[in-house]
């Protein structure tokens, strides 16, 4: 936690606390995995308008250092001593396709119970490891100097005069 986040939770008001969650998301996911960083259950609306249920677990974020890189990273470390997230990584590393996750902050008011979405982040995740008790993502923003240019794939089974 850097100073200012220190001095700024020490001015907090007592009554509104922040929660975390993450949402992961994959094609071969049935439904995307939701989690909060609580001991309870959380109800709240996402940036679609529908309401949904984050399921609560601890994890923690690694923030990625200050420098010039073009592309920092940060590192997501979950518990996974009870196997639950074992399951999705296993159907995703058969997969080509990478698992996006979003990141949102919630500001829980505990006088009236209100709940306020704060700014969300998406981040695709480029690297999981697993061990017992834990799994660790890789997670950055989608580079577009990665992505393909132009979107279309120009193969010969598509376009036969190619061959």
């Amino acid at each position: 936690m850097t100073p200012a986040e220190k001095e700024a939770y020490a001015n907090a008001d007592d009554t509104r606390i922040m929660l975390y969650t993450l949402e992961l998301m994959h094609p071969q996911f049935t439904q995307p995995l939701r989690i909060v960083a609580d001991n309870d259950p959380l109800t709240a609306e996402i940036e679609t308008g529908d309401t949904v249920e984050f399921t609560p677990f601890f994890f923690s974020i690694k923030r990625p250092p200050i420098s010039e890189e073009p592309d920092p990273s940060l590192q997501i470390t979950v518990d996974n001593v009870s196997g639950f997230m074992t399951p999705y990584l296993d159907i995703a590393s058969r997969s080509g396709d990478s698992i996006q996750v979003v990141f949102r902050p919630y500001l829980v008011d505990e006088g009236d119970d209100r709940i306020t979405r704060l700014s969300s982040i998406k981040l695709a995740i480029r690297n999981a490891s697993a061990t017992m008790t834990s799994v660790t993502l890789t997670a950055a923003h989608i580079n577009p100097a990665n992505l393909p240019f132009p979107k279309e794939n120009y193969t010969s089974d598509r376009f036969p005069g190619l061959s």
